[in-house]
């Protein structure tokens, strides 16, 4: 084999030869845990030529990186079972999330807990059939053609150039560089049997996504995180590089549950939640009276124990001050602003705030 033929790859640190055209599939056969490569600081497909003199590493589907492109993936195996499932869905935007992912869908009817037991069950037999994540790069026109039938994505797309500005999520989808369509490709037949805009990367093919994921709820969103917009369904889900670590992700959702204040507060009848008063508003009942007591006498103390005197201010402002139309932009602020004080620095209080002696 001629030098002419070989490029100089530094992987992991070390100086390596390769044959030129080597792909990160190629370059890492036989560690079946990487899932992408980073070349030259950033993440790339294994399945990408590697070109002369980059530095090349192994990601890995249990480090930080690896866990981000393993969510994403299963976002898009969840999309593709949403449209078999109610093949009307408008795709939005499905960006990987800190454990786990979420896809935004515009759909006739809201999502159930029985469609996503549904949607599970589907997800895992695209994850058995071995699909392959196949990179492709096109022209505008070409994604337009593409993704003629996705509303959204076409709006995406003019969003190209300013995609860090766009709104909630648009540079997973479009932004700098090539623009780039993933499809999902049948292994047996090599057919396309489901594409969408993405950035990337993805994983070498759902196999790796196994079994160790779930979709834990659904709600609704905004289109873009912009509330003037389109109100779309939302789902929510969690992967895993394997069925333990979703089920001790599982169990420590399920404890922080447990420990909730809001619904501890509720069955040690500490506190309550009237919706009449508003959301997030507690009315203390007389046992929290207690403990709520002790917690601002404690309080009230170490102040005192500081050197710090008490104000007090009132709660509410005349009326003349919060109804004069001609000045309620203004004073709303000047009226509702908090106490401060300052020890060493500036610090913001509620109505009762202790004011630093001084001799």
């Amino acid at each position: 084999m001629s030098d002419a033929q070989q490029i100089t790859l530094i992987v992991d640190g070390e100086e390596t030869k390769v044959t030129t055209g080597t792909t990160g599939a190629e370059l890492f056969f036989e560690r079946r845990d990487v899932v992408v490569a980073r070349v030259n600081g950033e993440l790339k497909d294994l399945d990408q030529e590697l070109p002369e003199g980059a530095e090349i590493e192994g990601v890995t589907i249990d480090s930080p990186d690896g866990l981000d492109v393993l969510r994403h993936s299963t976002a898009h195996v969840m999309a593709q079972a949403v449209q078999q499932l109610r093949p009307d869905a408008k795709l939005g935007i499905g960006p990987y999330i800190t454990d786990g992912f979420y896809f935004d869908f515009d759909v006739a009817e809201p999502f159930t807990p029985e469609d996503l037991k549904t949607l599970e069950k589907m997800m895992l037999k695209i994850v058995n059939q071995n699909q392959k994540f196949v990179r492709r790069v096109v022209s505008e026109d070409e994604a337009r053609e593409a993704m003629k039938n996705e509303p959204y994505k076409l709006e995406l797309l003019g969003k190209k150039n300013n995609a860090a500005e766009a709104g909630e999520g648009v540079n997973v989808e479009v932004g700098a560089g090539d623009i780039t369509i993933y499809n999902n490709v049948e292994r047996k037949e090599g057919t396309t049997v489901w594409c969408d805009l993405c950035r990337g990367p993805h994983l070498p093919n759902t196999k790796l996504i196994s079994n160790a994921f779930a979709l834990t709820r659904s709600s609704s969103a905004y289109w873009l995180g912009n509330q003037k917009n389109q109100q779309l369904q939302r789902i929510y889900g969690t992967a895993w590089p394997t069925k333990d670590a979703l089920k001790a992700y599982q169990e420590r959702i399920a404890e922080a549950e447990r420990r909730d204040h809001r619904k501890l507060g509720v069955e040690l009848d500490l506190f309550s939640f009237p919706d009449e008063l508003g959301s997030g508003l507690p009315v203390f009942h007389p046992k929290g009276g207690i403990i709520r007591k002790e917690m601002e006498d404690y309080s009230r103390q170490r102040h005192v124990d500081a050197g710090y005197e008490f104000v007090y201010t009132p709660t509410s402002p005349r009326d003349t001050c919060t109804k004069s139309q001609a000045t309620w932009t203004g004073t709303r602020k000047a009226c509702s602003r908090p106490c401060t004080w300052t020890r060493n620095s500036t610090r913001t209080a509620p109505c009762e705030s202790p004011a630093r002696t001084t001799t």
